[in-house]
């Protein structure tokens, strides 16, 4: 992801937090950036925010983050 994305996200998309190794949205964050939904992550579970399984990802058009 290019740093501009990262900290000023694209109009009209929303991010939430991929679980890699479970493949699936977790935590219900939608934030406008990146930088932001990794932000609420840290604030929900703390350093542990850190493991490699937790990415941003564009939600989709479709569906809401559970």
């Amino acid at each position: 992801m290019k740093r501009d994305t990262y900290y000023r996200g694209v109009p009209g998309v929303k991010y939430g937090i991929w679980n890699a190794s479970r493949k699936c949205w977790q935590f219900g964050i939608s934030e406008d950036t990146p930088m932001l939904a990794e932000a609420r992550l840290f604030q929900k579970i703390g350093d542990d925010a850190r493991k490699w399984r937790f990415e941003p990802r564009p939600l989709p058009k479709t569906g809401v983050a559970k």
